[in-house]
């Protein structure tokens, strides 16, 4: 769903933008929804978005939002340049958060959109799902190997030597029949140590071709509570072992 949305939990006060993209140039994760978002048809990726910059806007200046993050069914830097642009406003000396695809977070990339932003602080999500890469690259076809992985991480450091208040994030997916619930814990430990932030995402079908989700035990739902610094369970009630049953707050 696209528009603005105020958000208030473990990351603290959000204004988040869910804009409509272009579809991913990749396009081969066995499970990704954000189909449903995209279009080929740039006048309505133009039209839509300014009309959701221009409201988001708005509400960041009259309510005083200093952390804003913008999400578009793929990869940030796959928008339309006019769309990065009328961003501007809302990146400046904000905590702004983006999302990317592994081979578009480079050091000439990172430091391009940071030095034209201008942010207190740029965050970028990286869609590595789980730590194991014969799960990643076989069972998810993600495209996005340990050599990635860890370049990615190593850039981190590379960055803020150089003075960029840069932090590189990480989602972790579960309840997914593809990542055993082992996966899934080793994959938050190692995720923890290699990047800034770790979000934890429960898998959702959405088409009938895609894989199927499975029930979260309580163990391991507690361990993500515990040590992810996000939990998105969906917004719907979850399974623990066959029984349905609220997300733990």
């Amino acid at each position: 769903m696209i528009g603005v949305f105020r958000e208030h939990d473990r990351l603290g006060r959000r204004l988040v933008l869910i804009l409509r993209g272009l579809p991913c140039a990749y396009g081969k994760c066995t499970f990704c929804p954000f189909a449903l978002e995209q279009t080929l048809h740039t006048s309505r990726i133009l039209g839509d978005n300014k009309k959701i910059i221009e409201k988001a806007i708005a509400i960041a200046m009259r309510e005083g939002y200093r952390r804003i993050a913008v999400f578009n069914g793929g990869s940030f830097h796959e928008l339309p340049y006019l769309v990065i642009e009328q961003l501007k406003p809302l990146a400046k000396n904000k905590i702004f958060e983006i999302e990317e695809r592994s081979e578009y977070v480079t050091y000439d990339s990172v430091t391009a959109l940071y030095d034209y932003y201008g942010p207190e602080k740029l965050i970028i999500r990286v869609g590595f799902e789980v730590y194991d890469e014969e799960i990643r690259e076989e069972k998810l076809r993600k495209g996005m190997p340990n050599s990635e992985l860890y370049r990615v991480s190593r850039l981190r450091e590379t960055l803020r030597s150089k003075g960029y208040d840069v932090e590189i994030w990480t989602y972790l997916l579960f309840g997914i029949e593809l990542i055993p619930e082992d996966k899934v814990e080793e994959s938050l430990y190692k995720f923890r140590e290699l990047f800034d932030g770790v979000i934890a995402v429960r898998y959702k079908k959405y088409n009938p071709g895609h894989p199927e989700p499975v029930p979260v035990s309580r163990k391991l739902a507690r361990l993500l509570e515990k040590y992810a610094d996000l939990v998105d369970w969906g917004g719907e009630q979850w399974i623990i072992a066959g029984k349905e049953g609220s997300a733990p707050g």
